[in-house]
């Protein structure tokens, strides 16, 4: 185990946009909506995201697209404006959660050099050895 410094948190406000919501049909039953989010997506960021929508089963509907930070979900074409609305009140709250839960989860650190483990220039040489010349 290792100690959680300042530097290993990060804080997060990543937040939905005043206007800016996309839209296409998706068939005669769906539409499909997207949002391009506002704020720092990074991937300590979207692997917290994605670990909330996969324990939640009403959240599954939201899809991040890290690479471009935009998040995208269908609706029924028949709901108007209000169910849509509906919709983003809740990935608002999500995005609410999900900030909150990477702005207090250290930052995981590089496995190769993560305490208890050999860093990548010590791992050739055995233990206690490393850095020493043996005379015979």
């Amino acid at each position: 185990m290792y100690a959680v410094t300042r530097q290993d948190l990060a804080s997060y406000d990543v937040a939905l946009p005043e206007a800016g919501l996309g839209w296409e049909r998706v068939g005669p039953l769906f539409e499909r909506y997207s949002i391009a989010l506002v704020g720092r997506v990074d991937e300590h960021w979207a692997e917290t995201y994605q670990r909330i929508v996969e324990s939640s089963p009403n959240l599954t509907r939201f899809r991040l697209e890290k690479s471009s930070g935009t998040v995208s979900f269908t609706c029924r074409a028949t709901d108007g404006p209000v169910e849509v609305m509906g919709v983003l009140r809740i990935l608002g709250e999500m995005l609410e959660r999900v900030n909150r839960e990477a702005s207090f989860t250290p930052v995981s650190p590089d496995p190769r050099t993560r305490p208890g483990r050999p860093s990548p220039t010590s791992a050739a040489a055995p233990p206690g050895l490393s850095g020493t010349k043996t005379r015979f």
